[in-house]
């Protein structure tokens, strides 16, 4: 049993690391911790396969995380929803009007661009011109990875949009959008190779106090109660008798105890065990008179020979009715046999 539970043991710490790096990596993979419609979250939410798209189609396609007014006017921006990012701001009316393209995703049609002139909508799409520059409003949700696998067509329609436009570079600008995760906790912004870190340890505690709460080691045998005397009561007392030096009280107790043996027959007990003829005659003799005929106060010694003497009938009778039980038993199992 002791190898075996080394042997679970050894399996169970190297189970560990693999389980973690297996849910870390599926986190990953399913976007965890990435906001939605980013081009880096590869979950159904993601625009991770409209951006990997661009990329092999040689557009000039980059991720960004500066905000728009460090851009000069000659590029397209698509803004994805999410984040503090307001179309109507000084800034964006300014960086527009000078020339620049802002594709502006939004989940569903967005009614409160508050200047430009719309040109044309067609299929789901807004077209803006404002001074030199557009923008481009269409639904955000055209582009996700859940959409794409099903449908195409909205999405390459936003393309030709795109591809329509004269621009120099092509940016997701995800500044706004993460602008609104910024604000996490301590434990987001860990990195997730201390998280691993930290989750192993927490695991290897949990796992040590379980086993050291149910069974961790060798078995412990459990043993029962020692039975308690019949006198217990009686020697205690005694004990203490004797530690406060009240011999007389001590001895007093033990007789009292030993008369109980004589139900009927207290005060002619010496009597009796004459005629039951039963054993150690001399010394029941012995304590009879040095309890009912004191004359002198006894010393400790004899004290100590008398309660000595009272244990030793004790054990006398004792045996005398284990004698009695045993022929009593004997007598009625013949009654039964015969009937």
């Amino acid at each position: 049993m002791k190898k075996k539970g080394n042997k679970d043991l050894i399996i169970f710490i190297l189970i560990i690391p693999i389980f973690l790096f297996i849910s870390f990596y599926i986190s990953n993979i399913q976007g965890k911790g990435i906001p939605s419609y980013s081009v880096s979250n590869k979950s159904k939410m993601g625009y991770s396969v409209f951006y990997e798209a661009l990329k092999e189609l040689n557009y000039p396609v980059e991720r960004t995380l500066k905000p728009l007014s460090e851009y000069q006017p000659n590029s397209v921006q698509i803004i994805p929803p999410g984040g503090k990012f307001d179309v109507n701001n000084q800034e964006v009316q300014e960086w527009v009007e000078k020339g620049g393209i802002l594709v502006y995703l939004t989940s569903g049609m967005d009614t409160n661009i508050k200047y430009g002139i719309q040109d044309v909508t067609k299929d789901n799409i807004k077209l803006y011109t404002y001074h030199k520059g557009k923008i481009i409003n269409t639904n955000a949700d055209f582009m996700v990875n859940k959409i794409l696998i099903k449908d195409t067509n909205k999405s390459y329609e936003i393309l030709k949009e795109i591809s329509n436009l004269s621009q120099e570079k092509l940016y997701f600008n995800e500044t706004y959008l993460f602008s609104a995760v910024n604000t996490k906790s301590l434990w987001n912004n860990i990195p997730i190779e201390k998280k691993y870190i930290i989750y192993q340890i927490l695991i290897v505690i949990v796992a040590f106090f379980y086993y050291k709460g149910k069974r961790f080691g060798k078995i412990l045998p459990l043993y029962e109660e020692v039975e308690r005397s019949e006198n217990e009561y009686l020697y205690s007392a005694a004990s203490l008798y004797r530690q406060a030096k009240c011999l007389d009280l001590m001895v007093d107790n033990y007789y009292k105890n030993f008369l109980k043996g004589f139900k009927g027959n207290e005060k002619q007990w010496l009597e009796y065990w004459e005629k039951e003829k039963i054993p150690s005659l001399h010394q029941a003799r012995i304590l009879y008179e040095f309890m009912n005929c004191k004359k002198v106060k006894p010393k400790p010694k004899e004290y100590i020979q008398i309660i000595t003497m009272i244990e030793y009938l004790n054990k006398v009778l004792d045996k005398r009715r284990d004698i009695h039980w045993k022929t009593l038993k004997k007598a009625l199992q013949k009654n039964l046999q015969k009937e």
